[in-house]
């Protein structure tokens, strides 16, 4: 974890002190070296030695998962298998593309600008949090683009409770640190009841990371991956990533999911949204849904809906 997300149970000029002396997170600070190498290369008057005896203690109690009995971890794996999830999106067929992607998985969704990603990773949220009132979300938003209005829209043309919201939670990541924050925070937290987390979108996290000449941005888009499946795994909650798309050449106008090809080894399933804006009747637009890859249904399945305010309808 970054010592600067734990500002301010530790002091902003301390972590920027530390930072300064190549001490960046609480790895850095816990096993680097010992606390009193630490504090000589520190600049005078920054902390006292015994100042940072304990804030180094504070970093290792914060950064700690609460522990658990044998039992307790017992009752949680039981409750976790009674409780599998299933993608609900309020129409039959689309349901029965999706079962069998929901669970301990990490799913991208990908497709151009106005394929429907959004759309469809908001319909899923909310069917969820109607399918039990014991379920909960949380939806990262990279970019400032979520809308009230179109959550608002949906519960509308679907008839769903606006108490759904309760169970709700939106949370802003514009950097990857942040967004590595948010899901630390999640495993310390230990939410049972969470179901479904969205990260809208993944692209811009993870895109301007990546070099040609550099492998440090890949590396940081591996541990991040990871850290999404080892927290699927073991919280028993799905986790959809929504990603851009990249042209395929300069001699085509195809796309196809950006990050590389190396991002679609570290998701369980990759689908892939189009829209079709000659089939525009009465408001809605028809887009289709397809496998491009997946662990766990055939490649190349694929299914049509409409969006219609949002909300999606048979075709």
């Amino acid at each position: 974890m970054r010592l600067s997300s734990l500002v301010p149970s530790i002091p902003a000029n301390l972590v920027a002190a530390l930072e300064a002396s190549g001490i960046r997170t609480e790895g850095d600070l816990l096993f680097s070296a010992s606390t009193f190498d630490i504090y000589r290369r520190l600049p005078a008057n920054i902390v006292t030695l015994q100042e940072l005896i304990d804030y180094t203690a504070a970093v290792a109690e914060l950064c700690s998962a609460p522990g658990l009995s044998g039992r307790e971890l017992y009752r949680l794996e039981e409750l976790a298998l009674t409780k599998k999830f299933e993608f609900l999106s309020g129409n039959e067929e689309l349901d029965t593309f999706l079962l069998g992607l929901g669970g301990k998985r990490v799913i991208e969704i990908s497709g151009d600008k106005g394929s429907g990603k959004s759309v469809l990773a908001l319909n899923l949220l909310l069917h969820c949090l109607r399918s039990s009132p014991d379920n909960t979300s949380l939806w990262i938003d990279t970019t400032g683009d979520f809308s009230s209005e179109r959550v608002m829209r949906i519960l509308g043309c679907k008839q769903i409770s606006e108490t759904v919201l309760e169970r709700m939670q939106v949370s802003l990541a514009f950097d990857i640190e942040t967004a590595q924050a948010l899901i630390e925070d999640l495993n310390q937290r230990n939410d049972i009841q969470l179901r479904l987390i969205v990260i809208d979108s993944v692209t811009p996290l993870l895109g301007p990371l990546l070099s040609a000449i550099s492998a440090q941005g890949h590396a940081v888009m591996t541990d991040f991956m990871q850290q999404l499946q080892s927290f699927s795994q073991r919280s028993g909650a799905t986790v959809i990533v929504i990603n851009n798309t990249a042209s395929k050449g300069p001699d085509t106008q195809e796309r196809k999911p950006a990050l590389g090809p190396s991002f679609a080894l570290m998701t369980d399933t990759t689908l892939w949204l189009q829209a079709d804006q000659n089939t525009i009747h009465d408001g809605s637009v028809l887009h289709s849904i397809q496998i491009l890859k997946s662990r766990s249904k055939p490649i190349g399945y694929s299914v049509t809906f409409r969006i219609c305010n949002n909300a999606i309808y048979s075709p």
